[in-house]
């Protein structure tokens, strides 16, 4: 617990024969960083299986899929996730003919933003998908021109897959210490955990009882295991405690990376498509009103100007301002806003849960959305003048965690208008003291004060007297959870 904050005089007048004094030889200490969209067993998973982010071909993929098969038994299957068709050279996404070549196992890859996904021939028939499966609400399975699917699954496609992967609770265990443990060193003490099913969650709480996780855990679960989290012991709970569960996520659309996020208008470079909704209106209103009963809150994700719209409009119709301010209701994402659903979110006191390492990731961004869209891109700045709560995080696996990563991106917006760049301040305050509120424990996090939990991280430089470009190469130096050096 913080019991006081002055200059150096008066908190030594405070030290009793027991207090420990430590010298931090320039250090700055700050308020611990929380991550607040963190897929934590996705970032554990990659840490553990294939990181295609770094390859640059097809023929690479292969080469590593094949390696990597080599050593593995014969009923394994080959997970990985990282590949981006912007960066290959072949400029297409890889198909099950390419994963075939390499290797007889079952093969599953993500795009990196993880709403593309490429399986091979035998993940195809494990999950049952022949010519004949259609499509599933929300979801495409991509066909070759006789109609056979080629292996690609865009959107809620990818779950036919998912639900077949095999599971171990020892793996599970395994990636989920390792992701936490490798946040515990960039300053990470609060995770806002993006919680795909019930194995995760379960694991997740016991590994936080255990003392392995570290991190004080707000998990955001999915809708479909609303009618089982109290057959599995959890309820939904507000404050301080170090694990809770109090959202509920819902997609709306997919990534403008693979142009898959909803638009009003065309994408500029595939002037054929305007991305899809995951859920139309109806669909989210039913969703909406149950999540409610159950007392969650609304976690939605939305990139595209046409699904923050939906999310926006939908809110604004069941709810009043200030029944919809006190459940706090985030629109994850929120890449690409009009004016119009500024104005609600602001009316209504909604959340944007915001990704600010974004930026210096989309290097396609003019292409793909045209300048005329571009200054509504990421525009943290306009939201941040309208009152309207900024918490940031990673979606980690997508982006690198390092908070200071995120920071530096949303002062210094590479590529992108510089009028919409955030304050140090303000970025600062994304990662902590809005981060809590997100999470309804303000009272008890997300600042440095008299009474608050002792959760803190000790840089090697003042954010607010370095240059923007410094920033970037801010190194933790101790992180502190709870009054205690875990790192």
């Amino acid at each position: 617990m913080v019991t006081d904050l002055g200059s150096d005089r008066d908190i030594l007048a405070l030290k009793g024969q027991r207090t420990e004094k430590k010298n931090l030889h320039g250090g700055v200490v700050l308020p611990g960083f929380c991550d607040c969209h963190i897929h934590l067993l996705g970032y554990g998973m990659l840490l553990r299986t294939l990181d295609l982010s770094k390859v640059r071909s097809i023929e690479e993929i292969k080469v590593r899929v094949a390696i990597t098969s080599s050593r593995a038994s014969e009923d394994s299957w080959i997970l990985g996730r990282g590949w981006d068709d912007e960066k290959l050279r072949d400029d297409r996404y890889p198909t099950r003919y390419d994963l075939d070549e390499a290797t007889s196992h079952a093969v599953f890859l993500k795009r990196v933003c993880g709403h593309v996904a490429v399986a091979s021939s035998k993940a195809l028939t494990s999950a049952g998908i022949t010519r004949d499966t259609p499509d599933p609400e929300g979801g495409v399975i991509v066909r070759d021109s006789s109609g056979v699917p080629n292996g690609v699954l865009r959107e809620r496609a990818i779950e036919l897959i998912e639900r077949v992967v095999p599971q171990s609770a020892d793996e599970t265990r395994k990636a989920l210490t390792k992701a936490s443990r490798q946040l515990v060193k960039l300053g990470i003490t609060s995770l806002h955990c993006i919680v795909s099913d019930s194995n995760e969650l379960v694991e997740l709480r016991r590994l936080k009882d255990e003392g392995e996780i570290l991190q004080s855990i707000y998990a955001i679960v999915p809708l479909t295991l609303l009618d089982q989290l109290a057959d599995l012991g959890f309820s939904t709970e507000r404050g301080p405690e170090s694990f809770r569960i109090g959202g509920v996520k819902l997609f709306l659309d997919g990534s403008l990376g693979a142009r898959t996020a909803a638009l009003n208008a065309p994408y500029s470079d595939e002037p054929g498509s305007s991305g899809m909704l995951t859920m139309n209106r109806e669909h989210l209103e039913r969703v909406v009103l149950k999540a409610t009963e159950a007392r969650f809150q609304l976690c939605i994700h939305s990139i595209g100007d046409r699904a923050v719209e939906l999310a926006t409009q939908v809110l604004d119709a069941s709810f009043s301002a200030r029944n919809c301010r006190e459940r706090r209701h985030r629109v994850e994402h929120a890449s690409l806003v009009t004016k119009e659903s500024i104005q609600r979110m602001r009316r209504l006191g909604v959340i944007a849960s915001v990704q600010p390492r974004f930026i210096y990731s989309d290097t396609w961004a003019r292409q793909r959305l045209g300048l005329q869209r571009l200054p509504n891109l990421y525009s943290f700045g306009t939201l941040a003048k309208q009152g309207i709560i900024l918490a940031a995080g990673s979606d980690c696996p997508v982006e690198d965690p390092n908070p200071f990563e995120g920071i530096w991106s949303a002062i210094t917006r590479p590529g992108l208008n510089g009028s919409e760049a955030l304050t140090v301040m303000q970025a600062l305050a994304a990662y902590s003291r809005n981060a809590a509120y997100a999470s309804f424990c303000e009272d008890k996090r997300g600042t440095l004060e008299p009474g608050k939990i002792a959760d803190m991280v000790v840089v090697d430089r003042d954010p607010f007297e370095s240059s923007p470009e410094s920033i970037r190469e801010t190194k933790v130096i101790e992180t502190i959870i709870g009054g205690t050096v875990v790192s």
